[in-house]
């Protein structure tokens, strides 16, 4: 019996040592520590063999639980899936119209100059194209005549169109053909006779148009002696130049192509002279839906 009271200061050495024993627990006295690590070791091994294998076990199950709960990796997972989302939006942001080869914009292959306001500039081999911005394309009346002298010939000018509907045709004051489209009082283009032929292009129906084409020629087809230049003018005052200067020749002269773009007009000096006719100028331009009475009249 006096070696009963020896294990007790054991029990509360084993207290100490029951701290690190759990792991050797079952290698060190399984039959010793079953009375006093039951009934002195309860609240010992209860928290010593369940506190390390607690958090090892919850640790997996809490880690697993807590990293979606926490919202440490849960929100910034959130939060990188809505900045992702948000990069479509911005990319879904409407962007300019760029030209359409549908609507005749084929000779738009960079990006051209543009005119400053009240400016003057010529369309020439280095830059034969510019456009005009949205108050020059869509303010007053657009004006196109030859300033050219009595040497040159008889020298008239005709163009050549297309409107946004489809309806082709040609604009020639000589043949009575003065108003484009036919049948209405809303006029996109006009042509006149002003100290020589005009076209007016009504900025007003700017976008009713889709392209013009203006024709350089002469009625009896006599050879001209080309010089002089076509005026282009905005009710800004701007002017655009385009050079007529060639060899002496017959034929129609296709000399300026003016092509509608999102509001804005795109002039381009094309400077093609075609040996033949208006039907074969408009032809070799694109207009193969007009129908013609003869090479020189459209059917109306």
């Amino acid at each position: 019996m006096p070696a009963s009271p020896a294990p007790r200061p054991s029990a509360s050495q084993g207290t100490s040592l029951d701290l690190s024993a759990p792991s050797s627990a079952p290698a060190g006295g399984t039959s010793l520590d079953l009375s006093p690590s039951s009934s002195s070791g309860t609240s010992l091994d209860l928290p010593s063999s369940a506190r390390p294998s607690a958090p090892a076990s919850a640790s997996g199950t809490s880690l697993d639980l807590s990293s979606p709960a926490r919202g440490s990796s849960a929100p910034a997972g959130a939060s990188l899936d809505l900045s992702g989302a948000t990069t479509p939006t911005a990319a879904s942001r409407p962007v300019r119209p760029r030209p359409s080869a549908a609507a005749g914009d084929l000779v738009l292959g960079y990006a051209p100059d543009r005119l400053a306001p009240g400016g003057r500039a010529s369309l020439t081999d280095d830059r034969p194209t510019l456009t005009l911005d949205r108050l020059q394309s869509g303010i007053g009346v657009l004006t196109v005549r030859a300033a050219v002298s009595e040497h040159i010939g008889d020298l008239r000018l005709a163009a050549a169109y297309r409107l946004a509907t489809g309806e082709s045709s040609v604009l020639d004051e000589a043949r009575g053909l003065s108003v484009a489209p036919v049948g209405t009082s809303r006029y996109v283009v006009v042509a006149a006779r002003d100290h020589g032929d005009v076209l007016r292009l009504d900025l007003r129906q700017v976008r009713r148009l889709e392209r013009l084409v203006v024709l350089a020629f002469s009625p009896s087809g006599e050879t001209l002696r080309w010089g002089g230049a076509l005026l282009v003018e905005t009710a800004d005052g701007a002017r655009v130049d385009v050079a007529l200067d060639r060899e002496p020749a017959s034929g129609v002269l296709v000399a300026l192509s003016i092509t509608q773009v999102a509001g804005e007009l795109v002039l381009r000096a094309e400077d093609e002279l075609v040996h033949g006719t208006f039907r074969d100028a408009c032809l070799a331009y694109g207009f193969t839906s007009i129908t013609w009475v003869d090479p020189w009249t459209p059917l109306t």
